[in-house]
């Protein structure tokens, strides 16, 4: 018994201190060769004076780039589910392989690219204050199912789209807000996309102007590219006197629910006590 105990102690010792060398390994941002915008939501200290914890949720782009290496790197955080945000169009061009290899279960949506950017009146492109908000309904089953993932302690976990920038955004947005994260850092959170992003990356080696006679995705990126003076730097994400992009959803939801809780209780389903639940399975 004595020798059990020591050698359960012993394991849980060896476990503990390979967890910390691992999140010491980053600051925020992964050091993948072929990753971009992957990044630990952990280390964000709340209103009240708790710590989101590190390696436990994490946020993407696309990672049909990964290279064997940042595959076996990614494995020793033990990651058990993924979200993907993205539409059908997206995933059949840019598949997760270190997914499929690993067998880590990822959870879609089934909708279309191309629905979700036409505007409601004009059935154009809507400006980004506009798509925005609507992506509250746009990726909403996914949203849902992102949070009760993490309530059923699915974690190690990662969200992401293509770029992990908008949709993922708003999902890494509400998760942090939700778990008593102050906005103006929330805020900031988002905008690191500009910084962390990499367009040739998310791009890989997909001949656009091919995949773009039958796929709305590859259409619209080949659009932009040939529009963008610099195509692989990304945009801001803010209107051009300044405005978050987020901040168009973060007034939604205070003009329509009152807060961010009163639209997770509304729309994600999650009541006071599931709230307790979140927040004392990822915070510190």
């Amino acid at each position: 018994m004595a020798t059990r105990l020591i050698s359960l102690v012993l394991t849980f010792a060896f476990a503990t201190t390979a967890v910390a060398d691992l999140s010491m390994s980053y600051r925020r941002l992964l050091p993948l060769e072929g990753g971009s915008n992957f990044r630990d939501l952990g280390g964000y200290r709340t209103a009240d004076g708790q710590t989101v914890a590190r390696g436990r949720l994490f946020r993407s782009g696309a990672m049909t780039a990964l290279t064997d290496a940042d595959m076996a790197y990614l494995d020793r955080f033990g990651i058990k589910t993924i979200v993907d945000l993205r539409s059908n169009e997206e995933i059949g061009l840019y598949p997760n392989h270190w997914a499929a290899k690993r067998g880590i279960e990822v959870l879609t949506g089934d909708y279309s690219f191309a629905a979700m950017m036409r505007s409601e009146e004009s059935g154009e492109r809507p400006e980004m204050s506009e798509l925005y908000p609507r992506l509250l309904e746009s990726i909403g089953p996914q949203i849902k199912t992102y949070f009760h993932e993490a309530l059923e302690a699915q974690a190690p976990m990662v969200v992401n789209c293509s770029a992990g920038q908008d949709r993922t955004g708003i999902a890494a947005a509400l998760m942090l807000l939700l778990l008593g994260v102050p906005e103006p850092t929330v805020i900031e959170d988002y905008l690191l996309s500009t910084d962390f992003r990499r367009p040739a990356v998310e791009q890989g080696s997909v001949d656009l102007a091919e995949a773009a006679k039958t796929n709305a995705f590859a259409a619209m990126m080949l659009e932009y590219r040939k529009a963008m003076p610099h195509p692989d730097r990304p945009n801001p994400l803010v209107t051009p006197d300044g405005v978050a992009y987020l901040a168009f959803v973060i007034e939604r939801i205070r003009n329509e629910y009152g807060s961010v809780e009163a639209y997770a209780e509304g729309e994600l389903g999650i009541d006071a006590q599931e709230m307790a639940t979140l927040r004392r399975r990822y915070l510190r």
